[in-house]
């Protein structure tokens, strides 16, 4: 029996995000040690199973792949851009420091500091239009090749409201006006 990853539990969902990342890990150092040219090799499918997985850091293989090989990032940047729902563009080549406030097709995001807990900020997304599914992750990738994901919960009232460390890698790259936002 198969169940729908948007709805387990948060519970449940760590458990298995954890037990997930754990295989990658492995998989990665097994890789790593193991003889023969082809072992190691990043493929489009690993893309594509990262992307539809749970919500894990890329895999340390995979960032190692797109250093090494330019072709698999552009073909990973395709893959998000063809499955996202909404794209968040760069922010304007005039913009300097941090931002608080992003726009994208269909969507805002802002960034406000918690009053209750030191050190965490709400994301809030607003949809602007209406979409023909709810998105259930969202994904940010820096210039620099970085990338991170989170998972969404249902919109309420055409938003979703997360609670995030400050220094978290998805709240570090949504201020960044270099980086990209997808969700889906």
């Amino acid at each position: 029996m198969s169940k729908k990853w948007s709805s387990l539990d948060p519970q449940k969902k760590n458990g298995i995000a954890a037990v997930f990342e754990a295989i990658t890990t492995i998989d990665a150092l097994s890789e790593a040690v193991a003889d023969g040219p082809e072992k190691g090799k990043t493929s489009f499918r690993d893309l594509v199973a990262w992307i539809n997985g749970p919500p894990v850091a890329l895999p340390s293989s995979i960032k190692m792949a797109f250093l090494a090989n330019p072709a698999l990032r552009r073909d990973f940047d395709r893959l998000l851009e063809r499955s996202a729902l909404c794209k968040g563009e760069r922010a304007a080549a005039a913009s300097t420091g941090l931002l608080d406030t992003r726009e994208g097709k269909g969507f805002r995001v802002r960034l406000k500091p918690s009053r209750g807990a030191k050190g965490q900020v709400y994301i809030l997304f607003e949809f602007t239009s209406a979409l023909p599914v709810a998105p259930e992750t969202l994904v940010v990738t820096a210039s620099d090749g970085e990338c991170a994901r989170l998972p969404l919960s249902a919109p309420q009232d055409s938003a979703i409201q997360i609670l995030a460390d400050e220094d978290s890698d998805v709240v570090r790259l949504l201020r960044d006006p270099k980086s990209e936002i997808f969700l889906w």
